[in-house]
């Protein structure tokens, strides 16, 4: 199939476009920059001077139309993510839902069949849930301006579903895993921060892992046109802040203990956090969504992705293995903290 492909310069999109081309299929890309391409893409082995590709982003519609046309299908993955200033946030919200419905509508009046929307699942996080699943409502009024641009982005696709378009939604979780280029995935800061400080601030939550190789697969086997509207969730495997210590310390051979902190203390932290963000934006992993989602986990229901498209997970230790070798071999974490994987094979 001839694939129309969003965001294919970052990290979920840059492994898609490596499934498209291994299974046999001819992406088209919509590119910003060339040279984020060649450096992102182009490390995964993928001859990009050889790719199909339009000069554009999502919001520009005579550069989406012009990637469509002629395809079977369409997989849109970009986004922008931005800080808590409020000129950025609302920059957020209407970049990224003006976007996707520029991309779906178009993908869907060129008659492609599926157009896979890669959402996530922060857009249907409800702690309240036992489990996440797509049934749930789009988090619409979720504080964070990126995760209520993917809400109401998801809510958008829906409305198309409902008229029976033949789109798709795909909910991932946290992904990780080797890297692409420069792009390390959601996960990767988070995984800094426990490595450089050497502990984990409490043992109350935990963390979906979904290999970033997986989703990939996940989004190929969609591809199949005549099936109407469809839902999977991604989330991958929950593991607990407690299995997370687990694992590092048999990677790493370091202590890494594990303190048994209140959740409630770090979601205090996160929304204390955002609001400093909101007079002087800055970078961290500890924001309130970030702490909702790690202090109040849910499992994801992913049987559909095992049970209809046939792809099943890898073991998350190989996964979280091939995030934090990426992350030393890019010079994101040191020998030290990564302990015996500085040596290891």
């Amino acid at each position: 199939m001839r694939v129309a492909v969003t965001g294919a310069t970052g990290y979920v999109g840059a492994f898609t476009v490596k499934a498209l081309l291994d299974n046999g299929h001819q992406p088209r890309l919509l590119v910003r920059s060339m040279d984020r391409l060649r450096a992102n893409v182009g490390a995964l082995g993928v001859a990009v001077d050889r790719l199909d590709v339009v000069d554009g982003d999502m919001t520009d519609a005579d550069a989406v139309k012009a990637l469509v046309e002629d395809c079977d299908a369409a997989v849109h993955s970009a986004a922008v993510v931005a800080t808590l200033n409020r000129a950025d946030a609302a920059r957020t919200i209407d970049v990224n839902v003006r976007g996707t419905r520029i991309v779906v509508d178009a993908a869907l009046a060129a008659g492609c069949d599926p157009v896979v929307h890669v959402s996530s699942v922060a857009a249907v996080f409800n702690p309240a849930e036992p489990t996440v699943h797509t049934g749930l409502p789009p988090a619409t009024r979720a504080a964070s301006p990126y995760t209520q641009s993917k809400a109401l982005a998801d809510e958008l696709v829906r409305q198309r579903q409902d008229d029976g378009a033949p789109a798709v939604i795909v909910y991932p979780g946290g992904v990780n895993g080797p890297a692409a280029g420069s792009a390390y995935g959601e996960v990767a800061q988070g995984f800094i921060s426990m490595l450089k400080t050497g502990f984990l601030a409490l043992d109350d939550g935990g963390i979906t892992v979904i290999d970033v190789r997986d989703l990939a697969a996940v989004l190929v086997a969609t591809l199949v046109p005549g099936q109407g509207p469809r839902r999977f969730m991604v989330g991958g495997q929950l593991m607990t802040l407690p299995e997370i210590g687990t694992v590092i310390r048999q990677l790493t051979g370091r202590r890494f203990p594990v303190l048994p902190t209140p959740g409630a203390v770090l979601r205090g932290l996160g929304h204390v956090t955002d609001a400093l963000r909101r007079v002087v934006p800055f970078e961290t992993v500890f924001t309130a969504e970030a702490m909702d989602l790690l202090t109040l986990a849910r499992p994801t229901d992913d049987s559909a992705v095992h049970e209809q498209l046939r792809v099943l997970f890898r073991d998350p230790v190989e996964t979280i293995e091939a995030s934090l070798r990426a992350l030393y071999a890019g010079g994101l974490l040191s020998a030290k903290q990564v302990g015996a994987l500085a040596t290891a094979r």
